[in-house]
């Protein structure tokens, strides 16, 4: 189990950082948590806004709670931030500006966890 989690966490990795210099310094596992939280957010999102996708936020929360018992993180608290950080961004843009941006995001977690899943 535990190196199923480890998979996770590389793939998460490999896939929520776009192409870096080899010097570049990895992602930690806060980093690797608050995007994990953060597509679980938004997807919840989307789907309420009928945004069909393959992988719905429970997919999401388990890689959340995965993160969590890998790396003794709190996953709550990743949420909590993802739900302010969308919440300042519909304040500052708008809230049309702030669903579109989540619905097209969810569409790239969407992406992600099918290279997860594979």
């Amino acid at each position: 189990m535990r190196s199923f989690s480890l998979a996770i966490c590389t793939t998460v990795l490999a896939i929520s950082m776009p192409a870096v210099p080899l010097h570049a310094k990895d992602p930690s596992p806060q980093q690797l948590m608050d995007m994990a939280a953060g597509c679980a957010y938004i997807v919840g999102i989307a789907e309420g806004n009928n945004v069909k996708l393959n992988y719905g936020s429970a997919d999401w929360m388990n890689v959340v709670r995965q993160l969590e018992r890998v790396t003794g993180l709190d996953g709550e608290q990743s949420l909590k931030l993802a739900k302010a950080k969308y919440n300042k961004r519909a304040r500052v843009m708008g809230a049309d500006e702030a669903l579109s941006h989540m619905k097209s995001r969810s569409k790239e977690c969407d992406r992600e966890m099918a290279v997860i899943q594979s």
